[in-house]
């Protein structure tokens, strides 16, 4: 039994730690619903009017995020402040290479903010449902630092895991339910606590979307939560959770339930970054372990254990445990790959990398010259010229030619107003000539159409000029929109690859301070009206790239995702280091072994994946607990 000082040293733990454990216990299970209006209606790419929006998933999250940041910063702040007072340096026991990478990626994110012309956006967040702000994110830095610091025990690392492995199974059983039809989210009860706050008297979920969500607005974000915590899920079975066998061996079947809860629910989101992820975190994990257990490396003192075991008997154990490790890793990599491989998932996954190379749209770009003609751009790359003309009677007539000014015969179809190019090269066009009433105005026009596609782009004769008649009721003139790479894979994993070529380009824009906190939809160009529709047959908003990496550079600029990813590699390359060739697993190493590899799968989703309060919080803030678990066990391995 414990004794009283021990529960009291306990309390003092988890009162040291309140900060982190409410980031991740508590915040992702917020959902809390919040009325707002978007800011657009000055862009040619959005509505004349503003729209009534709500958000349950992200506001309430970044509140807390904010709050525990600032409580986070307070408490370091007094904390350093009191070893200055004795006479003892800064972080004294940080590395300096996390500590200046945190602190420019921080300071980038001010300069960034305060430099954006895009303030609202930047200090309160919204517009079409984003709420990192830069107070979410200076809180992030700070939730990261505080466990950096703070968890400066086993005991502190792994009271910090016991309390993420409540929150995850609660979350866990929640997307279990989903699985079965029986969302929590839509129970009437739940229901009326979400929207408390709200005009709304309830939410919906989207139709053909999983509702596989968790607490999370899309089940697209499952998978890298799932990535994240899994690896950590499966390392907390191994623990030596309670000294009293019966609850520790409760606390591990409590660990395989949630396992299996999570897997299930992996699978029921559909998230083929999850599944992909999850493997790439397997390997490693699987590298990694087998590594010491073929090729790791006697350590030259061996520390007793609590048990007064023997060195030869620690060292017996250790090698059975890494051994039993390595054969669950290669277990269970077995089994999910079997599954992947036979499931649908997993061939939508496949179906979704390669669908980009089916390319079968027409044009690739229109744009309004300087003599007020288009240029068109078909997709392989053939080019022609159309020059519609409106004289001073109001008479419509419309020409054509190629890019050697060699003109192009249009005729007349059978069809009244539809006209077609005589040369083979551009048969696939039509052109639909008529007058289009447009409020309360008749505007002298045509449509060009991309005809086995069904695609159409409308222009109209507008105070002397051709313009473009947007789907939002709006006049505008297109423009050439830059664009690297995946010319023949635009709709390559659900149209990221059209996000990737448009978001490349940008990057020479922003590589100092960025456009500022939730604008990366006014950044992108979203007035590429002929590539949006020729990518999705209507025109879509683009409101994120899709990849952690190009959010943060395009939004807080180049130096702070440099940052960014520099603490990830940083964290990986000092890992990696201790577990490479490690015979013996103790509980604060298979802690380490389940947040690195968790923390490694977290960054592959990314690749296909934007951030969100609800994950970039529970991520931040492991980022910290590894730096600090690895501390601890590199300390025990000096000893």
């Amino acid at each position: 039994m414990k004794t009283i000082q021990e529960e009291n040293s306990t309390k003092k733990d988890i009162q040291a730690l309140l900060p982190i454990l409410i980031a991740l216990c508590l915040i992702p299970l917020v959902i809390l619903t919040k009325d707002y209006q978007t800011e657009f209606s000055k862009f040619s790419w959005f509505n004349n009017t503003e729209l009534n929006q709500i958000d349950s998933f992200e506001y309430a999250k970044g509140i807390l995020v904010i709050i525990m940041g600032a409580i986070a910063a307070t408490v370091i702040g007094f904390s350093e402040y009191g070893k200055i007072q004795k006479k003892k340096r800064l972080f004294e026991h940080a590395d300096l290479k996390v500590i200046i990478l945190l602190a420019v990626y921080l300071i980038m994110v001010i300069i960034s903010s305060l430099f954006s012309e895009h303030s609202n956006l930047v200090f309160h967040g919204g517009g079409y449902g984003q709420w990192q702000t830069m107070w979410v994110l200076l809180g992030y830095g700070m939730l990261f630092l505080y466990a950096y610091l703070f968890i400066n025990s086993e005991k502190r690392g792994l009271l910090t895991i016991k309390f993420l492995m409540i929150t995850t199974g609660i979350l866990s059983l929640m997307g279990v339910l989903q699985t079965m039809g029986h969302n929590p989210l839509s129970w009437k009860w739940v229901q009326n606590i979400i929207t408390s706050q709200s005009s709304v008297e309830g939410i919906d979920f989207k139709e053909g979307v999983s509702n596989v969500i968790l607490s999370f607005n899309n089940p697209n974000y499952v998978g890298p939560y799932i990535a994240l915590i899994l690896p950590i899920a499966a390392a907390f079975i191994f623990l030596q959770v309670f000294d009293d066998k019966r609850k520790d061996n409760a606390a591990k079947i409590a660990g395989a339930l949630i396992l299996i809860g999570l897997v299930n629910t992996l699978i029921g989101s559909s998230s083929s970054a999850g599944i992909i992820s999850v493997l790439a975190g397997g390997i490693l994990a699987l590298v990694l372990i087998l590594s010491g257990i073929f090729w790791g490396k006697q350590p030259e003192t061996e520390e007793k254990t609590d048990f007064d075991e023997q060195p030869h008997k620690k060292s017996k154990r250790g090698l059975i445990m890494g051994l039993i490790i390595g054969l669950c890793s290669i277990a269970v990599l077995i089994t999910v790959g079997i599954f992947s491989f036979r499931s649908s998932l997993f061939q939508n996954t496949i179906n979704k990398l390669l669908e980009g190379g089916n390319d079968t749209r027409n044009v690739a770009s229109i744009v309004n010259n300087k003599a007020d003609e288009l240029d068109i751009t078909l997709r392989n790359d053939t080019r022609f010229t159309l020059a519609p003309k409106v004289d001073a009677n109001g008479q419509f007539t419309i020409t054509a030619y190629d890019d050697s000014k060699k003109p192009i015969n249009i005729q007349q179809t059978s069809e009244q107003g539809i006209y077609t190019l005589s040369d083979e090269r551009f048969s696939m066009i039509t052109l639909a000539v008529n007058n289009f009433s447009i409020e309360d105005q008749v505007y002298s026009g045509f449509k060009i159409n991309d005809a086995p596609n069904r695609i159409s782009w409308t222009f109209v004769f507008k105070d002397g000029k051709w313009r473009y008649y947007t789907p939002f009721g709006k006049f505008t003139r297109l423009h050439k929109v830059e664009s690297f790479g995946f010319k023949n894979y635009q709709n390559i994993a659900n149209r990221r690859g059209f996000i990737w070529s448009r978001t490349i380009p940008l990057m020479k824009d922003y590589w100092f301070k960025g456009i500022g906190p939730n604008a990366f939809i006014i950044a992108f160009p979203n007035d590429d009206f002929v590539g949006s529709k020729r990518v999705d047959d209507t025109t879509t908003l683009v409101d994120k790239p899709h990849n952690a990496f190009l959010q943060i550079y395009i939004q807080t600029g180049g130096i702070s995702a440099l940052a960014y990813g520099g603490l990830w590699i940083l964290y990986m390359i000092g890992g990696i280091r201790i577990f490479w060739r490690k015979k013996q697993y103790r509980n604060i190493d298979m802690i380490g072994l389940g947040l690195l590899v968790g923390i490694f799968a977290f960054a592959v989703s990314g690749i296909t994946n934007d951030t969100i309060i609800g994950t970039q919080v529970i991520y931040w803030t492991l980022l910290g607990t590894g730096y600090a678990v690895n501390r601890i066990i590199r300390l025990k391995e000096q000893q």
